[in-house]
């Protein structure tokens, strides 16, 4: 409610002179922090202004802020571009504020194709992840959008953590990957350990050593809009050029804590012989060559849960190890 509506609504009931007092300090004091919230916003505008070019300002961009936190910083950094669900609203009326939440994107989607714009980027609700829509209407992989940064970006380190697909692990570039625990703790910490200037998860967060070795959702979008400029085709057709792989995505299993170890212990025995490398940094992480193909069991932080990825090079090869896989969790519950 707005402070003169609140204040026609309270006033009649108390006519009191201290109590006409106490609401022109509020009234004063609402006043002032609605200014200095302006003042901030000004100045972390200003902050996010020094690390993007005029190429990469007015690329032909939509913008979904999910009514969260990100739109009235989105409105003042490109004043050019499409802007949807902009104002932020705690009852998130036209989508979910997750955007990986199934519909989330259709919007988004929508705009990108109507407008024939470039890029689409959605932010979620406090605006800490990413994610990006191509100019043909496509949710781009958040491996791919690292994949692009680490082009454009060129670091000495950078952080990814255990579930980063080939297209990371086999990067052609002159980038040291040092690989973390998922989740933005371990991550925060590699990077500060390693003075990474870049990290990310396929959660869509992107951590940036420019940004106090943390996640920023804006932060990642200039930074891709700038790899974008760069490119010397749109980002659809960077896509289609990018090898194809086959993923299972996030399989989720019931497990109860005490089976935890027994589980790790039976996968590592059954895998070890055949592997090409095995990592033990969050959960098992196993790799393998000819076929090519890898998996990583890790367990939730938060829920009794077994999670499940895995990507081949083959379909086939994806389906059968999946199958496997599947029943020797499912055996070890």
């Amino acid at each position: 409610m707005k402070m003169n509506n609140l204040r026609n609504a309270i006033e009649p009931l108390f006519m009191g002179g201290f109590f006409i007092l106490f609401l022109n300090a509020v009234e004063y004091k609402y006043s002032f922090m609605k200014n200095d919230n302006q003042l901030y916003t000004q100045e972390y505008v200003a902050f996010l202004s020094n690390y993007f070019c005029a190429c990469a300002k007015h690329i032909p961009s939509v913008f979904d802020c999910s009514n969260g936190s990100t739109g009235p910083i989105i409105e003042q950094l490109f004043p050019d571009a499409i802007i949807i669900n902009g104002r932020p609203d705690g009852n998130f009326p036209h989508h979910a504020p997750d955007p990986l939440h199934k519909g989330s994107l259709v919007m988004l989607q929508k705009k990108v194709l109507s407008e024939r714009a470039d890029v689409g980027i959605i932010f979620d609700a406090d605006g800490d992840r990413a994610f990006f829509i191509d100019n043909k209407g496509r949710f781009v992989d958040p491996n791919v959008i690292a994949y692009l940064l680490l082009w454009s970006l060129r670091p000495k380190h950078f952080i990814s953590d255990v579930k980063a697909g080939w297209l990371i692990k086999r990067h052609p570039f002159e980038s040291k990957r040092i690989e973390s625990k998922t989740g933005h703790y371990f991550i925060k910490q590699a990077m500060r350990k390693w003075n990474a200037d870049f990290g990310h998860e396929e959660s869509g967060h992107y951590y940036f050593r420019d940004f106090f070795y943390c996640d920023s959702g804006i932060f990642a979008a200039i930074a891709v809009l700038h790899a974008i400029a760069q490119l010397p085709y749109t980002l659809a057709e960077f896509v289609d050029l990018l090898p194809v792989t086959h993923t299972s995505g996030e399989i989720n299993f019931p497990i109860s804590v005490a089976k935890r170890s027994t589980l790790l212990q039976t996968i590592e025995n059954h895998y070890k012989k055949d592997a090409a490398r095995v990592s033990k940094i969050d959960g098992i992480a196993v790799e393998f060559k000819n076929p090519d193909w890898w998996f990583t069991v890790r367990f939730s932080n938060t829920e009794s849960l077994a999670r499940l990825n895995l990507e081949a090079l083959d379909k086939k090869v994806l389906d059968k190890q999946l199958k496997k896989l599947t029943e020797l969790i499912k055996r070890a519950k």
